[in-house]
C-alpha cells in the first residue's frame, strides 16, 4: 500500500471520527445489534398468520392494529350469533313438526331416525307406505305395522303442513352451513390481511435503513483504491 493510499485512509478515518463526535454513529457491532433488534421487533409472519386462522383479528391485535382486529373479531362474533341463531330456530321447527305429527298422525316420537320423519310425510299411513315399497320391491324399507311405527294422518292438509315445516327446517339448516363457510372465509381474509401488513412494514423498514460500505480494489498498475459508499434513507 503506497503513501497516498495510507494518507487517504487516515483522512477518511479522521472524518468519520469527527462525524461520530458531532452525531454518534453505530460501529459495525452496534449496527449489527440494531439490525438484529429490528428483526426481533418485526412480527413473526407464521405466528400472526396462525393467530388469525385460529381467531380472526388476533394476528392484527398482536401487531398493534387494533382497529383492523376489532373488525374481524366483530365479524366473527356476529357469525357465531348467526350460527347459533339458525341452529336454534331449526331445532324449534323440528320440535314443532314432530309434535304436530304426534297430534295429527298419532306418531310415537320416541327413538325415530331422520328417515322415518321423511317417510311419514310421503304417505297417508303406514299401510299405504309399505304397499308402495312392496311394489317397488324394496323390502328393506318396510316398517313393522306395530304401534311403535304406526302413523295415520287425519287429512291431506295436515300432511302437507307437516312437509312444509320439514322443508322450512331444512332451509334453516342450510343457512347454518353457509355460516360455517363464512367462518372459513373470515379466517382466510384475516390471514391475508396479516400478510399484507407484514409486507408493508418490511418495505417501510427497508426504506428507512441506512447503509455504510467500504470497498478496497487494486488497479492494474498495482495502486490501491478505497471506495466509501454511504446511503441515508428517511
Amino acid at each position: 500500500m503506497n503513501l497516498k493510499l495510507i494518507c487517504f485512509a487516515l483522512l477518511v478515518f479522521i472524518s468519520i471520527s469527527l462525524a461520530q463526535q458531532a452525531q454518534p454513529w453505530p460501529n459495525g457491532t452496534q449496527l449489527q445489534d440494531e439490525m438484529e433488534n429490528a428483526q426481533k421487533k418485526t412480527p413473526s409472519k407464521t405466528k400472526n398468520i396462525l393467530y388469525s386462522l385460529i381467531l380472526p383479528g388476533a394476528g392484527q391485535w398482536s401487531m398493534g392494529y387494533k382497529g383492523r382486529a376489532k373488525f374481524f373479531m366483530g365479524t366473527e362474533f356476529l357469525l357465531w350469533v348467526g350460527y347459533f341463531g339458525t341452529q336454534s330456530y331449526a331445532n324449534v321447527i323440528q320440535r314443532d313438526y314432530r309434535g304436530y305429527a304426534s297430534v295429527h298422525a298419532e306418531v310415537n316420537t320416541a327413538q325415530k331416525d331422520e328417515q322415518y320423519w321423511i317417510d311419514i310425510g310421503s304417505s297417508d299411513n303406514i299401510y299405504a307406505f309399505n304397499e308402495q315399497r312392496l311394489r317397488d320391491r324394496n323390502k328393506d324399507a318396510l316398517y313393522p305395522e306395530a304401534a311403535d311405527y304406526y302413523w295415520q294422518w287425519d287429512s291431506k292438509e295436515s300432511r302437507g303442513y307437516y312437509n312444509n315445516l320439514r322443508v322450512k327446517e331444512h332451509n334453516w339448516e342450510r343457512r347454518a352451513t353457509f355460516v360455517v363457510g363464512a367462518f372459513v372465509l373470515n379466517r382466510l381474509v384475516s390471514a391475508i390481511d396479516v400478510v399484507r401488513i407484514i409486507r408493508k412494514e418490511n418495505k417501510k423498514q427497508d426504506r428507512q435503513m441506512s447503509h455504510l460500505h467500504f470497498n478496497y480494489k487494486t488497479t492494474q498498475t498495482g495502486a490501491g483504491v478505497l471506495n466509501l459508499n454511504f446511503s441515508l434513507n428517511w
